[in-house]
């Protein structure tokens, strides 16, 4: 009960951001500009990948960039880089004004909180603003979707399921790696649930309307620049590439049909001509994480260029079209990634436990992560303190994420950057509860 009355004295009642916060926010805008006129739009294949709408890229940006050159034409780099700045920055300070301010934190705890915020900006792995990619536009999506959850999830103002809803489909639209919300969010609603002992079919229908959307928008998509109804054509093709790394050629005895095996022989005599196979490098007899790093450098010439593009030239070469050869590449790739696992499921295991630790800093941060999220949950289920819940949610965003970009990519921090904040945000509010100053929400 005394740990219930000191998180209900530490609401905050002002409402407005400390003067040296607004200062610094500025004057990080100020900063932000110059260096987005300095460095300009920045373009890469990715790019190209987007704005040519190819088959194997969602809708979300692909729209976003067709509409700017709608408008602007050849200028549609330069009106993207604009319209992200302007999204990112604003993204930032309304999540500080109508979020962060809520906690009882210190001036210096917002000024570190604000830097960490806006270091995406000048990141040379990220650039959120001058990479005409789309990290800008989910970064800024994610903070307003972490805000709506914590009045969700906090102040159980339910009337917000509609904007979760809508922020979400726009966000996974974009980038698919944010499938993980939807469970995640069914599974913070669950725990709530049962402690209020009431069901609310609205509540699982909004979030169950979040798949259900992007499925259709995907599709949709899909059928009106490619002509037929598919899903993006991309995810087996990342999740085989791991397994085809680590696979030996004799493995080929463990697959059923002829067109799998000349798949199969394809990708690796495009592996030995590239040097990109597991032993083409002289540590691959040391530890893992020698074997991780070389993926991880390798990845985009393991899988967009070989695991894809060749499958993909394999099929162009039978005289089937380019957009259904994308098709058949996906199709086919399952299949090996569905006969291959199993036998190599030691090696790949250890590459992608690897990518995880990598990604998050080690497995000693990981077992943190865990013990609080149950001592989180287990406190919420004692005392029925949301906040403590919405805490576990945090670390939740963080270990999810990273599981699922191990398991289909690699640790890059594009992937990882939109939570690198949350650490420190948990860390001040242990040391402020643990001062008695309080740092909780309204």
């Amino acid at each position: 009960m005394n740990f219930q009355r000191t998180i209900k004295h530490s609401l905050r009642s002002e409402s407005h951001l400390p003067k040296s916060v607004l200062y610094t926010f500025v004057v990080i805008s100020f900063m932000a500009l110059g260096f987005v006129i300095k460095t300009g739009p920045l373009v890469y294949a990715d790019t190209r990948a987007y704005f040519g709408m190819w088959p194997y890229v969602s809708a979300g940006y692909p729209f976003f960039l067709r509409s700017l050159h709608y408008f602007f034409g050849s200028n549609y780099t330069l009106a993207a880089v604009v319209i992200q700045y302007i999204l990112v920055l604003t993204s930032i300070f309304c999540f500080l004004k109508f979020f962060l301010i809520r906690f009882s934190f210190k001036k210096y705890q917002l000024l570190l909180l604000l830097v960490l915020l806006c270091y995406p900006v000048f990141d040379n792995n990220v650039l959120a603003i001058t990479n005409v990619t789309t990290e800008g536009v989910c970064y800024a999506l994610f903070l307003q979707i972490i805000h709506v959850c914590y009045v969700l999830f906090v102040l159980r103002k339910l009337k917000y399921y509609p904007l979760l809803l809508i922020l979400t489909v726009l966000l996974i639209t974009i980038r698919g790696q944010f499938v993980f919300l939807t469970p995640l969010f069914l599974l913070i609603e669950t725990l709530l649930l049962y402690k209020e002992k009431k069901f609310s079919p609205k509540i699982v229908v909004c979030i169950i309307l979040i798949p259900v959307c992007t499925f259709a928008i995907d599709n949709v998509y899909h059928k009106v620049i490619q002509k037929q109804y598919f899903s993006t054509p991309f995810t087996w093709t990342a999740l085989a590439s791991a397994v085809m790394f680590v696979s030996d050629e004799a493995d080929e005895q463990y697959l059923t049909t002829t067109e799998q095996k000349e798949v199969f022989n394809t990708i690796h005599k495009h592996f030995r001509q590239k040097g990109i196979g597991y032993k083409d490098h002289k540590y691959h007899e040391e530890p893992i994480d020698y074997n991780y790093y070389f993926f991880h450098y390798e990845f985009p010439t393991i899988c967009n260029q070989t695991v894809q593009r060749e499958v993909v030239k394999y099929y162009e070469a039978k005289e089937i079209p380019t957009i259904q050869s994308y098709l058949e590449a996906e199709r086919i790739n399952k299949q090996l990634f569905l006969h291959l696992l199993p036998v190599n499921f030691s090696k790949w295991f250890s590459l992608v436990f690897q990518s995880f630790k990598t990604g998050l800093g080690g497995v000693f941060i990981a077992l943190i992560y865990g013990v609080l999220i149950i001592l989180f949950v287990y406190s919420f289920i004692n005392t029925a303190n949301k906040q403590l819940l919405f805490y576990a949610f945090l670390l939740l965003l963080i270990l999810m994420n990273r599981v699922v970009v191990s398991i289909s990519v690699h640790g890059l921090t594009r992937y990882f950057f939109y939570t690198s904040w949350v650490p420190l945000l948990l860390v001040f509010i242990g040391v402020n509860l643990f001062e008695k100053k309080k740092p909780q929400i309204m």
